[in-house]
């Protein structure tokens, strides 16, 4: 496999092992608030600037929480970002956004944010 392969291999087993932990992060939650629904959040966007997001929808009484993290490439760069919003409207988490040429320092960062993301244990009592 050529350093191009191993990049993309790489990238895409960390975008994976994102979408697990955003996974289990969901499951916990709901098994402490048993009125939650959640859904996990996985996409990815082809086009002039593909992109892949990963994150959780977490659905409590009248409040939606969405967490996750964006991960861009545009002009050769990647752009790595991570969010989380209430009610599509109030931002509770801005991670700031990360521009690097390096997929390593693209895969941390993604890592990361993602890691930040779903320590977040209290987000309901934050938010309700």
């Amino acid at each position: 496999m050529d350093a191009r392969s191993s990049g993309a291999a790489t990238l895409l087993s960390a975008l994976n092992e994102a979408c697990e932990d955003f996974q289990r992060y969901g499951q916990q939650v709901a098994a402490t608030h048993r009125s939650l629904h959640w859904e996990l959040i996985g996409r990815f966007g082809p086009g002039e600037a593909p992109f892949a997001l990963v994150g959780v929808v977490l659905r409590y009484e009248r409040t939606t929480v969405d967490l996750g993290v964006d991960l861009w490439v545009r002009e050769g760069a990647f752009e790595v970002s991570g969010y989380g919003t209430v009610d599509g409207r109030r931002l509770l988490v801005d991670l700031p956004d990360v521009l690097t040429e390096d997929i390593d320092v693209a895969i941390r960062t993604l890592r990361e944010y993602t890691r930040r993301l779903c320590s977040y244990r209290s987000v309901l009592e934050d938010v309700a």
